[in-house]
């Protein structure tokens, strides 16, 4: 067998394992995974002193998007403080009526979001109750973003989930890897009393009694619930459920807005913020229409710039006084995480340049095997340090990038065969003494 066929024959089964290497880390999310993994960690040693996202829910699988992390912004507040002190003027528990005054005062002080924390749901009928009920909606109607709850837990036979909780939730296909950890849901506890709208999103109120205080979302069925601090925080970035995004054990994202990290339970992973920017006022302090200038005045005076949310909160619901805030603590912390600011796109290479990469990979370990043992697997390890460098440098110097893997296996692939295959080639002392005994004759006639 003649060098060059050797040669061509290494060079060929070298390509085609690149190949095949190529399409499996296409495939093979194993495989996919590293590659994505050891990018990711390649451009992070390249810009050390930026705060970096590798955004993959695109759907081009040639294309990485990066974007650049921005930290947040605190945001002011303003807390209406639902209390037994209401009952002097209102009553407590709430009703709709008194509802419909606290609503159109915060709407009047020029709040646009209304995030209320108690679930609201009533006993009644008659026409009175539904005109009561009437007031209620059209007061809710009046603000861009409504943010309420209920009450949820977990029972031996479930119920189908309520329309307005499934117009509310997160598509489970929006979380990267299982949501088995997650926990399950199947019941509401008290139906809610008002009309679902297009403005109004449902969440679940945290309760530390049954330990959903931490909790970001709960599974129920096929869909994932928000909890009430992460959907005033998605009222907030003006996202809608269809673009959170969630990998478990690492962060849930909202759209353009906040990166919040979550553990693989769904719970959340921060150090809430001691001190939230906002002002209390007191549900008895915040009902009339003549109390509004007074409100505004206490905001100038106490957070300066004027809430675009307001937060219903009641008083009593906390398990202690020390966490009665702790949702608005949630909220606040939110508003101040990083979230992402341009868009850079990092095309993958060509597959005809892959391939005319792999082909000189192939070529360069074919015409190698000729080499002295020593000098042989000193310039395939050579090549195996090469080549990935080389690869290294595209990824941090340009926005084009390839696969590893392909690479590494070609000149792995070319380096094993080289070992096997070396014997086939005629051995240079053999050609060596047969060009001295040739006749004088013949190498004239050569």
């Amino acid at each position: 067998m003649t060098s060059w066929i050797v040669r061509l024959v290494l060079a060929f089964l070298a390509l085609e394992v690149g190949i095949c290497v190529t399409l499996l880390s296409e495939d093979w999310k194993p495989l996919r995974d590293r590659e994505d993994a050891l990018f990711q960690k390649l451009l992070t040693e390249s810009r050390k002193e930026e705060n970096l996202l590798v955004d993959k829910t695109q759907p081009d699988p040639r294309t990485r998007v990066v974007r650049p992390l921005v930290e947040g912004r605190s945001q002011p507040y303003l807390q209406i403080t639902v209390d037994e002190q209401a009952a002097e003027d209102l009553h407590y528990p709430l009703e709709p009526e008194d509802w419909w005054g606290l609503l159109n005062h915060a709407h009047a002080v020029g709040c646009r979001i209304a995030a209320i924390e108690e679930p609201l749901s009533w006993e009644g009928e008659g026409l009175a109750h539904i005109g009561r009920l009437a007031s209620l909606n059209t007061a809710l109607t009046q603000f861009e973003k409504v943010i309420v709850t209920v009450d949820l837990e977990r029972l031996p036979r479930s119920q189908a989930i309520p329309s307005y909780l499934k117009a509310s939730a997160i598509p489970i296909s929006n979380i990267l890897s299982g949501a088995d950890g997650l926990r399950q849901v199947n019941s509401v506890v008290f139906p809610t009393s008002i009309d679902f709208t297009p403005n109004t999103q449902f969440s679940f109120r945290p309760d530390a009694s049954i330990g959903t205080d931490q909790l970001a979302i709960l599974r129920w069925g096929e869909h994932i619930i928000p909890s009430f601090p992460l959907a005033v925080a998605m009222a907030q970035a003006d996202i809608s459920p269809e673009q959170v995004h969630i990998s478990l054990g690492d962060h849930l994202r909202l759209g353009d807005g906040p990166i919040v990290p979550i553990d693989e339970f769904g719970a959340f992973k921060i150090t809430r913020a001691k001190r939230p920017l906002y002002l209390e006022r007191l549900a008895a302090e915040a009902y009339s229409p003549s109390q509004v200038e007074d409100t505004r005045k206490a905001i100038t005076e106490s957070v300066g710039a004027l809430p675009n949310s307001v937060l219903f909160a009641d008083k009593l619901s906390g398990p202690s006084p020390r966490t009665r805030n702790s949702v608005l603590q949630t909220i606040a912390t939110i508003d101040t995480l990083p979230r992402p600011e341009r868009i850079e796109q990092h095309h993958r290479m060509s597959a005809r340049y892959e391939v005319l990469l792999l082909g000189a990979i192939a070529i360069i370990a074919g015409l190698v095997v000729g080499f002295p043992t020593i000098l042989r697997h000193f310039s395939y390890l050579l090549l195996l340090v090469a080549f990935p460098t080389i690869l290294v440098l595209m990824n941090k110097s340009s926005e084009q990038w390839t696969l590893f893997a392909p690479a590494v296996a070609t000149a792995m692939t070319g380096w094993i065969l080289a070992m096997r295959m070396a014997r086939y080639l005629p051995s240079r002392k053999r050609l060596k003494k047969q060009s001295e005994t040739r006749p004088p004759a013949a190498a004239i006639a050569d």
